[in-house]
């Protein structure tokens, strides 16, 4: 969907009243709160207005307008859900996967490294996933602030810290 990005995936019923349990693409989980509608998956630009969002388990319990029983939610399990760029609150702290994706890499002497192919998401800790220009193959970097010193969208440059042996 243009103009939009994955914020999440439906991944159960939670109930017999129509809630999903959503799992987030974003660590700042409180965000579902603020935002009135959702995209899903395979059903167009249609809005999907929101009723009530809350977290529970490090998930996303989320309820949509009109939807008050689980039968009219099981066709929406296993789909991606998207908010609109312009409707994502930015606040200005952290970043979005899809703004990294493709950011130069640079080590803290200034030495170009490669880009940023993706972003891994686990329960310790992102991963970033580089694609070294020296030789195309493909290293990872922990998102902690001991390695990720800079990050500049505007820019599309990320300036890390790296140990050695991290880059074989």
């Amino acid at each position: 969907m243009e103009g939009c990005f994955n914020i999440g995936k439906i991944v159960n019923t939670h109930g017999v009243k129509g809630e999903i349990k959503i799992y987030p693409y974003t660590d700042d989980l409180d965000k579902f709160e603020f935002f009135d509608y959702l995209y899903i998956e395979g059903f167009g630009k249609v809005k999907y207005l929101i009723d009530s969002s809350r977290v529970h388990k490090n998930m996303v319990l989320l309820k949509f307008k009109g939807y008050d029983d689980i039968n009219k939610v099981t066709d929406l399990l296993n789909k991606n859900v998207y908010i609109e760029r312009k409707d994502s609150l930015d606040d200005g702290e952290g970043h979005y996967i899809v703004d990294l994706i493709g950011c130069e890499i640079f080590d803290d002497s200034g030495e170009f490294i490669g880009h940023l192919k993706d972003v891994l998401q686990n329960s310790a800790q992102d991963l970033y996933e580089i694609k070294k220009v020296s030789d195309g193959k493909l290293f990872y970097v922990p998102v902690v602030d001991e390695f990720v010193k800079h990050i500049d969208i505007e820019q599309k440059k990320i300036v890390l810290h790296l140990i050695e042996g991290m880059m074989e």
